[in-house]
């Protein structure tokens, strides 16, 4: 015969006022809930950006700072160095890619073909659909995602002889869609590079990619800060570059989780204290059995905590599966990064049932120091 439960513990006050309980647990789940999706959605706008700078894992740029090209020298020693693995010479071209909030330029690599097919392997892409640019064209190949984000296609043009919103001179094709875990694109240095082809191309800074060899990205980084006749461009830069133009987005956003926090521990103390109002009777019977004020304020504390506890499971477990919907269904049809799970905004929903188990806290203590028993039992009689 299995052994009674303890009726004084928190797993039986918990199963037999499951009803009672149940309005202030979905309350408090869906609240969990809407704040970590919003919160996802906000910080996630962030986070997806950055995943456009994930090229910068392989390689930093290197562009000329006190003259118009990079000294012959300084390459050399680049080349030499033993943290190095290839020197790639490159030109940019943009195009208008269509986040989720604005428009933003995205560089194109113009590059040789073997530098081409070297940078592919190196980031993991490879080709879809389509072909290789040919040299000395204004054809271009582009990642999927940025074809899904701008409603493009196989054969689609840009540049300012297409449309005069655009940024880039000139009219681009793309020839070829790239399918990897890189965001990138190419285009032909041979193009770009020549003024009688491209008559912008003396506009164009030179620029050279630096690859790292496996595991020395942060050496060969350190390595190339050392020059003062060139500037060093590297994942560090582009995250901060990035940043900042979400800096005051985010700012509104914290101040819209604070006020949330506030708001729910609000709630969730007006909720338990109606909750423990109906309580009396049970707290006068525990003081006069012989249980202590702190013994009662021990006991709610553990009940409430599992309410908490649960509460923030379910919501969490809610908004990851509406995130992952919402990322499968709409976002990722058109291309738009945004991560599903983000620490941060679960972090910091962590602080809803903790500030509420303290708000909860201090009404019971309240309302046990002004408490007396024998009143309660009393009337009760």
């Amino acid at each position: 015969m299995p052994a009674p439960r303890p009726p004084l513990s928190v797993r039986t006050w918990f199963l037999r006022n499951l009803r009672k309980i149940l309005p202030a647990l979905i309350i408090l789940t869906f609240v969990v809930m809407l704040v970590i999706v919003v919160l996802s959605a906000l910080r996630g706008i962030k986070e997806g950006a950055l995943t456009y700078a994930d090229q910068f894992r392989f390689y930093s740029v290197l562009l000329p700072k006190q003259t118009p090209t990079i000294p012959k020298e300084i390459r050399e020693e680049v080349e030499r160095h033993p943290s190095v693995d290839r020197v790639v010479d490159a030109r940019n071209c943009f195009f208008r890619l269509r986040a989720l909030i604005a428009h933003i330029p995205f560089a194109i690599r113009a590059v040789r073909g073997k530098d081409m097919e070297y940078m592919m392997n190196r980031f993991g892409v490879h080709l879809r659909e389509g072909r290789l640019p040919e040299p000395g064209t204004s054809e271009v190949i582009l990642h999927g995602d940025f074809l899904k984000a701008n409603d493009w296609a196989l054969g689609s043009e840009f540049g300012m002889k297409v449309s005069e919103d655009d940024w880039m001179p000139g009219r681009w094709t793309v020839v070829g869609v790239l399918e990897g875990d890189t965001h990138t694109g190419f285009a032909s240095y041979e193009f770009i590079s020549n003024v009688s082809l491209f008559g912008f191309a003396l506009q164009l800074r030179e620029r050279q990619l630096i690859f790292a060899k496996e595991g020395r990205l942060d050496e060969m980084n350190r390595f190339l800060h050392g020059f003062e006749k060139v500037r060093t461009w590297d994942l560090p830069a582009a995250e901060r570059e990035i940043g900042k133009s979400f800096d005051r987005l985010l700012l509104i956003v914290d101040f819209l989780s604070i006020l949330q926090i506030v708001v729910v521990a609000l709630v969730v103390g007006l909720i338990n204290n109606i909750f423990f109002g109906q309580r009396i009777d049970e707290f006068a019977i525990l003081l006069a059995i012989g249980y202590t004020r702190r013994e009662i304020l021990r006991k709610v504390f553990r009940e409430t905590a599992l309410i908490m506890a649960a509460a923030w499971v379910l919501g969490a477990g809610m908004s990851i599966g509406i995130m992952a919907l919402f990322h499968l269904w709409v976002l990722e049809p058109k291309g738009i990064p945004l991560p599903v799970v983000q620490s941060l905004p679960l972090l910091i929903s962590t602080a809803m049932p903790l500030v509420g188990l303290l708000f909860s806290g201090v009404t019971v203590l309240r309302k046990l120091q002004k408490f007396d028993p024998v009143q309660v039992i009393e009337r009760r009689g």
